[in-house]
C-alpha cells in the first residue's frame, strides 16, 4: 500500500502579518470598440498615472475597464478631460502567496469570516512570491482587519 504524501497549507513568515489594504477602484464605462481602452491607458499615462491593477469585462454594447491606480487624483483629472463615465468603488488589495493553494487560502480566511467575495481579479509573474489581488467584499472593514497570515477562524 503505497503512502499518500499530504500537503501543508501554504504559509508565510509569521513575523509580518498579511493584511488587505483598502484601495479605492476606478470603474471605467467604455464603447466595446478597439481602441477605446488604448485611448484611456494612453490618457493615464500621459499624467505619468500607473495602473496598478486592471481587468476589463465586456458586455455587447459596453466595457467596464476596472482599475487601481497610483495617483487617483490625477487619474479624475485625465478620465475627466478624456469624457469618460466612471465611478469610484471602495476595494481592497491582497498580496496573494504564488503558491498552489495561495488563494484558496485567502478566500476561505475571508469565508470563515462570512466575507463574501463580490468579484476578484489578479494575476502574477512566475517566478515571484506574491500576487496582488484586487477584491470587492461584503464587508469592506472586516476584510481589513484580517490576519491573512494564518487559518480560516470561523466568525461568531
Amino acid at each position: 500500500m503505497a503512502a499518500t504524501a499530504q500537503k501543508n497549507p501554504p504559509t508565510v513568515a509569521a513575523s509580518k502579518p498579511l493584511r488587505a489594504q483598502a484601495e479605492q477602484q476606478i470603474s471605467a464605462f467604455l464603447a466595446n470598440k478597439p481602441g477605446v481602452v488604448a485611448r484611456l491607458c494612453a490618457a493615464l499615462a500621459e499624467r505619468d498615472v500607473n495602473i496598478q491593477a486592471m481587468t476589463v469585462m465586456d458586455t455587447v454594447d459596453i466595457g467596464t475597464m476596472r482599475m487601481v491606480v497610483d495617483k487617483m487624483d490625477v487619474a479624475r483629472e485625465a478620465l475627466n478631460s478624456a469624457g469618460a463615465a466612471y465611478v469610484e468603488v471602495p476595494v481592497i488589495a491582497i498580496p496573494i502567496p504564488n503558491e498552489e493553494g495561495g488563494f484558496a487560502r485567502i478566500a476561505g480566511i475571508l469565508a470563515a469570516a462570512n466575507i463574501n467575495i463580490e468579484y476578484f481579479y489578479a494575476t502574477s509573474v512566475p517566478g515571484t512570491d506574491y500576487s496582488l489581488g484586487i477584491f470587492r467584499v461584503s464587508d469592506h472593514q472586516a476584510a481589513l482587519e484580517l490576519d491573512f497570515n494564518g487559518t480560516a477562524k470561523r466568525r461568531g
